[in-house]
């Protein structure tokens, strides 16, 4: 804790200490220009469907931009989104990233939106966006990032439920021409990207190709749930090796815009999805979606926005289970492959009518036909009774006709939505918006929202939010089958969240914001599995969550600002009154960007992790806290548009885990291991 205080406070002292240099030689060294536009005001769209100023926005929100991402150093979006307030980033078993929000944790972030140029990406199968965001859209491709803390489900629908994250890709103006990056450093990784940009009087055309490749971290385990058995492989390591490649096309031509997107990914899974220390076990998926988009301007109060879209999805993971030889058989390991695929089309019209000069109203209709199939299982065992006593199939063989592990399926989704927003008098605005949402698998949810946001005092402004979100069951968690584990429920029901918000902001001086948020979250009906044997989804679970969150910032020019953010939140089972597990009460950052001279910038990222509780019968210490520390260089105008970045992550090489999942079997019992100390040097230049 020490450590950690006085890192915190160097950072803190650091940030004052160097007020009146960034005031005055960085200023220096700033045109009009850049000034003027470095302190415009923040906006964002994800708040209203329309761009509006973050400080007027009715919602608790942060953008992070390019230059903001190019800075830190990010490998990829998690990297930029664990410096969000109220967020964190941990792992499974299986290296599937979790992104917490608020203190709500579960194992596929199923909870969270995530957009692309307000594209929804969530899969209808498992309900999670993380395999297509981590290490999908690089973050060359990226303008800014969008984030909604707090319900959105009134403009979006399903899993806007904690949050709403949109990534919005550059322009063609943004790039004007070609830029080239090459990168390579710790564990054998390797990074190549292209972007290309045209930008003509009507004609603008913005793509990109990506190539990534990393052998990843080699981590030692100690003991498994098999440790004790002669089937073990520990101690040994982990296996972390991804391999991606990206494509992005974005294309307009007056005002019809096209964008596409195809990714394919191959990751390896960390320890393994028995718990037990594997190799060979890799998840791959292919996936790409493809948008149209047409917008008109009927009058000059007046105008629509149509979209139609195409989203393919499918999976090929290859799994082991357990390792050669388990129990006496399976010389090749317990191998699993439950293949599938998803597709969705669907459609928007959206309507905006300024009705007054002081009244804008949005109405929109959404229509979405979801397809699942060719769901198949490739095994060497009975899926169906593993427990206690597996059965040796022999060669890796289709077992689809009579143990599937989901099934064919469909869905058809139509919902309509109206918001208006009214600015009563000068800097007093009301936003109230009402959203139904009809699904062909389970019926009907209505969700509303109000917002009040009043500017009190030039320097102040005071933010009052209420809505209601909602998740929709998976069609894993409806249609799981053949499973000793857990099985689907087709009688589930939408995950209900209320949330009350009140956030207030203070301009003392030019430089200087600060942002104090209070929220309050009651959940109901969260899908849960039951005690039964194999395990049932139901919806039994409720919880609530309240904290609050303060962030101080101080911009100076575009290249010197800090920000100083800490977050308390208590999450609890709403029937034991148990705090929820996995997640800590507090978390706090510090961000730091220095120009040191026109050729040298220098980014520090400091975030520090309480204490994180355990299950109900999980009998060993918390998860300890930690702090991390990241560096990021960037030597530029040397010669011409060359850039050449250096990154430390971990600087300090921090020793910290992140929670077994496994709760009172304690199969992993030192827990997650993370990565320690590691770098990357990148190389950039435009054309």
């Amino acid at each position: 804790m020490i450590k950690v205080l006085l890192t915190l406070l160097l950072t803190l002292l650091t940030c004052i200490s160097n007020a009146s240099a960034f005031d005055t030689a960085a200023l220096q060294t700033e045109t009009a220009e850049e000034l003027l536009f470095f302190f415009e005001e923040e906006e964002l769209v994800i708040a209203t469907r329309s761009t509006i100023p973050v400080r007027k926005a009715p919602a608790i929100a942060t953008v992070i931009t390019a230059q903001e991402i190019r800075n830190m150093g990010a490998r990829n979006t998690l990297d930029v989104l664990k410096t969000v307030p109220g967020f964190g980033v941990s792992t499974t078993e299986f290296n599937l990233k979790m992104l917490e929000v608020r203190g709500i944790l579960t194992q596929l972030s199923e909870k969270v939106l995530f957009m692309i140029d307000s594209h929804r990406v969530n899969l209808h199968w498992n309900g999670s966006a993380l395999y297509q965001i981590v290490n999908t859209i690089p973050v060359e491709n990226i303008k800014r990032i969008e984030v909604i803390r707090g319900p959105g489900s009134v403009l979006y629908g399903a899993n806007a439920f904690v949050a709403v994250i949109n990534i919005v890709t550059k322009e063609a103006e943004d790039i004007k021409g070609i830029q080239l990056t090459a990168g390579g450093g710790s564990f054998d990784t390797e990074h190549y990207n292209l972007l290309y940009g045209h930008n003509g009087q009507k004609l603008k055309i913005m793509g990109s190709l990506d190539y990534y490749d990393t052998d990843g971290a080699r981590i030692r385990i100690e003991e498994d749930a098999l440790t004790g058995t002669p089937f073990t492989k520990t101690p040994g390591t982990t296996r972390l090796g991804e391999e991606k490649t990206d494509l992005f096309l974005k294309a307009s031509y007056g005002d019809l815009s096209f964008r596409g997107h195809y990714q394919q990914e191959r990751n390896e899974q960390y320890i393994g999805m028995g718990y037990a220390l594997t190799d060979e076990s890799y998840h791959k998926q292919t996936s790409y979606w493809l948008e149209l988009d047409y917008n008109l301007n009927i009058t000059n109060d007046l105008s629509s926005h149509i979209k139609i879209h195409l989203d393919n999805f499918r999976q090929e993971p290859h799994v082991k289970i357990m390792p050669d030889g388990f129990a006496g058989m399976f010389p090749s390991g317990m191998i699993g492959q439950p293949f599938l695929r998803n597709r969705s089309m669907g459609g928007e019209l959206q309507v905006d009518y300024d009705i007054w000069d002081n009244n804008h109203l949005t109405a929109g209709a959404y229509y979405e036909k979801v397809k699942q199939y060719d769901v198949k299982h490739y095994t060497n065992f009975d899926p169906r009774v593993f427990p206690p006593v597996p059965v040796d199939l022999g060669p890796v063989q289709n077992v689809s006709s009579w143990a599937n592990w989901n099934q064919d399926t469909k869905r058809e989704i139509w919902a309509f939505y109206v918001q208006d927003e009214w600015e009563i008098i000068d800097n007093l605005n009301l936003t109230a918006g009402l959203r139904h949402d009809h699904y062909s698998d389970f019926g009907d949810t209505t969700n509303p929202r109000v917002g009040i946001v009043w500017g009190f005092w030039e320097k102040a402004d005071l933010k009052l939010l209420y809505g209601k979100a909602f998740r929709a069951p998976n069609f894993v968690e409806l249609y799981n089958r053949n499973n000793p584990v857990n099985v689907g429920n087709t009688d589930l029901k939408p995950e209900m969240i209320t949330t009350y918000e009140a956030s207030i902001g203070f301009k003392p001086a030019r430089p200087f914001t600060v942002d104090l948020n209070y929220f309050y979250s009651d959940i109901q009906d969260l899908i849960i599995w039951n005690s039964q044997s194999p395990a049932v989804h139901v919806n039994a679970g409720e919880a609530k969550v309240n904290g609050i969150e303060l962030v101080m910032t101080g911009k100076y020019t575009s290249e010197n600002y800090w920000k100083l953010s800490y977050t308390y939140q208590d999450p609890e089972d709403s029937a034991t009154g148990e705090r929820l597990p996995y997640v800590p009460l507090h978390r706090a950052s510090a961000n730091i960007n220095y120009g040191l001279t026109k050729y040298l910038n220098v980014h520090t990222d400091v975030l520090w992790t309480g204490e994180r509780s355990r299950p109900e019968g999980d009998t060993r210490d918390p998860v300890a806290s930690y702090t991390t520390v990241d560096l990021a260089l960037i030597l530029k105008n040397f010669y011409r548009t060359l850039e050449i970045q250096g990154t430390v992550h971990n600087l300090f090489d921090e020793d910290y885990e992140d929670p077994d999942t496994s709760g009172d079997k304690q199969y992993i019992t030192g827990d997650f291991p993370r990565e320690g100390i590691s770098g990357m040097i990148s190389v950039s230049y435009k054309f």
